[in-house]
């Protein structure tokens, strides 16, 4: 998802993967949406993006407050796009 020469953020990555036209299309997906992309990012490393571009993706897609590490922003992003 984020790798090669290639430099996107991860809300970039995640805007591209879950086939959103628009990144704001990201705030639009429901149900199994939602999950497919938790499952994607279950398969991402924490290292894989810097610990803001976790914040800012947690901040826009559940609109919660930043996390310490980027592993804690990842889980919670993952269990908000789960529904959790």
């Amino acid at each position: 998802m984020l790798s090669g020469s290639t430099a996107i953020s991860l809300l970039e990555a995640m805007q591209l993967h879950a086939g959103c036209e628009y990144l704001s299309d990201l705030r639009q997906l429901q149900g199994w949406q939602r999950l497919h992309l938790a499952r994607v990012l279950e398969g991402v490393a924490a290292e894989a993006a810097p610990l803001r571009e976790w914040n800012d993706a947690l901040a826009y897609l559940s609109r919660e407050r930043p996390r310490e590490t980027a592993e804690a922003a990842r889980a919670r992003l993952i269990l908000s796009l789960r529904g959790g």
